[in-house]
């Protein structure tokens, strides 16, 4: 069976079914990397977040994948003014998620190829992914697209 899907920007029927992608996201990077240990915020404060997020959409892209009326998928890109650097404007991923169920279908790389026709529209010629050094699934998927290191970040609990 063929599934048919839109990719689109985020609304507000969507938020719901976002927040639920976004939390198995931190439950998978705290399976990655301990230091990622997910945090129980309340559901309102994660929603107005995105509702934020969605108003701001000069510093972000938020697109989601429809089938049936369902999202099942998202792509999250914050937008940073990159002063000392050419190009001026990087597009970074933040968040990536497809539901499990809907992986192995050119899902994701539908969602990436859409983040990359607005940014084009947007003029921004630069985009990175953030997500835990140990995630080598991630690791392997944007190396596929021809991502590549950029910045590396440490870091580690005080006593």
């Amino acid at each position: 069976m063929s599934e048919d899907f839109e990719v689109r920007k985020m609304r507000e029927g969507d938020v719901a079914q976002v927040i639920d992608m976004i939390r198995r996201l931190k439950l998978l990077n705290q399976e990655f990397d301990p230091t990622f240990q997910v945090a129980e915020p309340p559901v309102e404060e994660v929603s107005d977040s995105l509702h934020e997020a969605m108003k701001q959409e000069k510093q972000h892209i938020l697109l989601v994948a429809d089938t049936g009326g369902r999202a099942v998928g998202i792509v999250k890109a914050d937008i940073h003014d990159r002063i000392h650097y050419l190009p001026r404007q990087e597009a970074r991923i933040t968040e990536f998620y497809v539901m499990p169920e809907f992986r192995r279908k050119n899902l994701g790389r539908k969602l990436i190829s859409e983040l990359y026709r607005e940014l084009r529209k947007r003029e921004i010629t630069m985009v990175s992914a953030e997500f835990p050094s140990l995630n080598l699934i991630a690791l392997g998927f944007y190396k596929g697209l021809g991502y590549r290191d950029l910045v590396s970040v440490y870091g580690r609990h005080l006593d």
